[in-house]
């Protein structure tokens, strides 16, 4: 362990080293800005009053051997879509000194594990969406300014690097699904989708007053596909479908609500690239092995046990998270792909003006 935090604290050291003032000119956009949850979250639970921590064996088992407190054996999406773009995977907020943020200039992490949307949604210590983006305001107006000699070099800056927003599954998981089995029964599925995307759009808004202005939004998957919820048989298993019909508002729904965000506060410039996480994964359920995978049903490891051998054919690692092989199924897909992210791709988002 000693061996792994050693390593991760060099390579942070010398990503500052290699990053102070300047920004890589052979990278696709500027910098990569990461908010979430746990599917993107690079290790700002660690210190944080929390049980949904990944930092200890086997998180970490493809990634140097090295539990770098992701949910995952190996790299994120956010992760991947960073070498995509030729920048380096985005260091954790909380994981980088107050005294040597502003040497970050490639982009930083601020997702939370067990954090969603609203700020009622959590499992112990984490960071709110509306924490994290008030991280974010921090190094926008105390950090970055440092690298740059004038405020129009920064809005040049900022509006050509990528905000990545993976949330909102623990809002059903962790708030939504838990009222709904409580004494207070009545949570009108349709109303709280469009609660949470009034509040996701809200703080959207946030990133684009403070500079940003391509955004990829990860649209919530089929909750009741994870291992946790899938309704299992001796003889078969199954997604279950009703909660899927619930998730699937808000996903239906997101589409019309970015557009309704652009125009309604007039967010002009601003472009949304939105990954279809329920047809991508209904995709690769019809025919699994066209996407390398043999086992899309159980976890690759289960808690206190050793993880399978063959974690490039499984599509969730954990209960809940998936494998780097998944990770990287949808990173490729939404990158350069067609359909699974529209209107446009990453790679056409990069380029869009």
């Amino acid at each position: 362990m000693l061996t792994c935090k050693l390593f991760w604290v060099m390579s942070l050291i010398g990503l500052q080293l290699l990053l102070a003032n300047c920004y890589s000119t052979k990278s696709l956009v500027p910098a990569l800005y990461v908010f979430g949850d746990s599917s993107v979250d690079a290790g700002n639970n660690n210190i944080l009053n929390t049980i949904s921590k990944a930092n200890r064996f086997p998180y970490g088992i493809d990634f140097n051997n090295c539990s770098t407190e992701r949910f995952t054996n190996g790299k994120t999406f956010a992760d991947l879509i960073a070498i995509k773009l030729g920048l380096p995977m985005p260091p954790p907020y909380i994981g980088v000194s107050a005294t040597e943020r502003y040497q970050i200039v490639s982009g930083i992490n601020y997702a939370s594990g067990s954090c969603g949307i609203l700020n009622s949604t959590r499992n112990g210590e984490c960071l709110s969406l509306e924490k994290q983006i008030e991280y974010f305001t921090s190094t926008v107006m105390n950090d970055l300014p440092r690298n740059f000699k004038t405020k129009t070099e920064l809005r040049n800056y900022l509006s050509k690097s990528i905000f990545l927003l993976s949330t909102g599954a623990n809002d059903y998981i962790l708030n939504y699904f838990k009222q709904a089995m409580g004494p207070n029964k009545m949570v009108n599925p349709e109303e709280f989708a469009d609660h949470l995307l009034d509040q996701l759009g809200s703080n959207i808004k946030k990133i684009y007053d403070l500079g940003g202005r391509k955004f990829v939004i990860i649209g919530i998957g089929p909750i009741g596909c994870i291992p946790s919820f899938i309704i299992k048989t001796p003889h078969s298993q199954n997604c279950n479908e009703v909660i899927n019909q619930v998730v699937k508002l808000f996903t239906n729904k997101l589409p019309r609500k970015l557009l309704e965000l652009k125009f309604k506060f007039k967010l002009s410039g601003s472009l949304f690239t939105i990954l279809d996480s329920f047809k991508l994964f209904r995709k690769i359920q019809n025919s699994p092995e066209k996407f390398g995978l043999t086992n899309i049903w159980d976890s690759c490891v289960v808690e206190g046990g050793k993880p399978c051998e063959n974690r490039k054919e499984y599509y969730f690692y954990d209960f809940a998270h998936n494998t780097e092989a998944a990770n990287e199924i949808l990173a490729n897909r939404c990158f350069g792909g067609r359909h699974i992210c529209f209107p446009m791709n990453i790679e056409k988002l990069v380029h869009a003006l």
